[in-house]
């Protein structure tokens, strides 16, 4: 019975894996840059972007909704993740998410991911040119006094379970909204993800598909949202598991993701942490074929009290000289 639970994983496992490799090749065609709702392949924590985002087999716990939801069957007991990213021209997102382990129920999880865009001054051609205030002649550059803000935010309920002790899946249903002022629509999405568990030392495999769904109407114009495949690995280089075995407390981890979005050509990334004692991280990462982003740095810092482990991520990412840097900061409590 075991062995015929882990012969169906394993099938089920290559299947995820082929559909994640052959799929993305049908994007391809979509030219560049056409997609909507662009904040969503903005990452929302610190700890993922320590190693570029290669996070698809290493995703575990809470951080895990936001690249892989079969990471949440590695959840032990609570999960929690706050994140902030300072994004460009004083804007920000923030990132919550939480995940369960229910026993043999398996795991459930929900996350809500929302950037910040702050206030916009309302500008119209009528009011553009010289104006009397006060006495005084003064070019106004079109502005009305008015203010208005423009949102985006999503919402997502993720299920994940343990099918064997090698193979895990995980769904998840998002709610995403868009407000542009004069245009909003709203989507209903879908991420599906797997994980596998090779046997051969800690190397994990991981595969997920990100953001399905119909596209959006702003106006009279329909775009599709963000689709992303992503299928990786992770492996201890260094450790008591690792290709070179330690038998200190030390492990350095080297992970990988070949990526395809809809809206641009195949990109990759990879990354390294190397944990001290199992509390103090180092992290850096490297994204291949991106506009802006290339190399990526962080730090995280993991401490018990009593029944919780309290953990704190930094990272910065370099995004040239014209945008500068990205800084996100990450707090997270877990319970076993």
């Amino acid at each position: 019975m075991i062995e015929s639970r882990q012969l169906a994983g394993a099938r089920l496992g290559l299947a995820c894996a082929l559909v994640c490799t052959l799929v993305p090749h049908i994007g391809q065609a979509q030219k560049v840059g056409t997609s909507s709702m662009q904040f969503l392949n903005v990452a929302p924590d610190a700890r993922s972007m320590g190693v570029g985002t290669a996070f698809s087999a290493r995703a575990e716990g809470a951080h895990a909704l936001y690249w892989n939801p079969a990471g949440l069957a590695r959840t032990a007991g609570h999960s929690l993740a706050m994140d902030r990213v300072d994004w460009f021209l004083d804007t920000a997102h923030y990132g919550v998410a939480y995940g369960v382990a229910l026993g043999s129920f398996g795991y459930l999880g929900a996350h809500f991911h929302m950037a910040d865009m702050g206030q916009f001054q309302e500008t119209r051609v009528e009011n553009l040119g010289f104006q009397d205030q006060d006495g005084a002649v003064v070019y106004n550059p079109g502005l009305t006094g008015n203010t208005f803000s423009i949102s985006s935010w999503v919402l997502g309920v993720t299920y994940a379970r343990n099918f064997t002790d090698r193979f895990a899946a995980g769904l998840t249903a998002k709610l995403a909204r868009e407000d542009l002022w004069l245009a909003a629509d709203n989507a209903f999405l879908f991420d599906f993800g797997m994980t596998y568990v090779t046997g051969f030392r800690s190397l994990r495999l991981g595969a997920s598909v990100m953001n399905f769904g119909a596209p959006v109407s702003f106006g009279e114009e329909a775009y599709p949202v963000p689709l992303l495949f992503r299928i990786g690995g992770a492996v201890d280089v260094l450790g008591s598991a690792g290709l070179i075995s330690l038998h200190d407390n030390n492990r350095l981890t080297a992970t990988f993701d070949l990526i395809q979005p809809n809206d641009y050509d195949q990109q990759w990334a990879a990354g390294l942490e190397y944990a001290i004692f199992g509390r103090l991280m180092f992290r850096s990462g490297y994204q291949h074929n991106y506009d802006i982003a290339s190399f990526s740095y962080g730090a995280g810092v993991v401490q018990p009290l009593g029944a919780i482990t309290l953990g704190f991520d930094y990272s910065y990412s370099n995004m040239t000289e014209a945008f500068g840097a990205v800084h996100r900061l990450g707090v997270s409590f877990t319970t076993d």
